[in-house]
């Protein structure tokens, strides 16, 4: 997928209700490239073409970033906590900076109650991680 496919394919799914005429005089293109995009996604073979990582499902900006938060969950094995924080730091969610923080505290909050209770995070890492699964 080229970066121009990719910049429209995230606008269509940012505006799933907005019609292809609309889509492509916002997007600067034609309304067949639009029609052709949402062609190959309504294709029975449209994950083969799209991958994970040109796009985003909501109003992050994940995608436009070399480093995606998975990849930082992959490379240090986080538990879903960690993995959590991480990814609400990363994101850019416009007017939700603060109730990302305040979710931080939340998650940090329960994750101190389980190191408490002797919750240990390499026993977790190590039973779930990739490579034992």
């Amino acid at each position: 997928m080229t970066k121009k496919e990719a910049r429209v394919w995230e606008y269509i799914l940012a505006n799933r209700k907005a019609s292809s005429h609309k889509i492509a005089e916002a997007m600067d293109v034609s309304v067949k490239f639009v029609d052709q995009l949402i062609a190959r996604i309504s294709s029975p073979n449209w994950r083969e073409d799209v991958s994970p990582r040109t796009h985003n499902v909501g109003e992050s900006d994940y995608a436009t970033r070399n480093i995606q938060p998975w990849d930082i969950w992959l490379e240090y094995r986080l538990n879903p906590w960690d993995a959590d924080i991480i990814k609400r730091v990363l994101r850019k969610k416009p007017g939700q900076r603060r109730l990302d923080y305040e979710k931080i505290k939340h998650i940090c909050d329960e994750r101190i109650r389980h190191i408490d209770e002797g919750f240990d995070h390499a026993e977790y890492t190590e039973t779930n991680s990739p490579d034992t699964a």
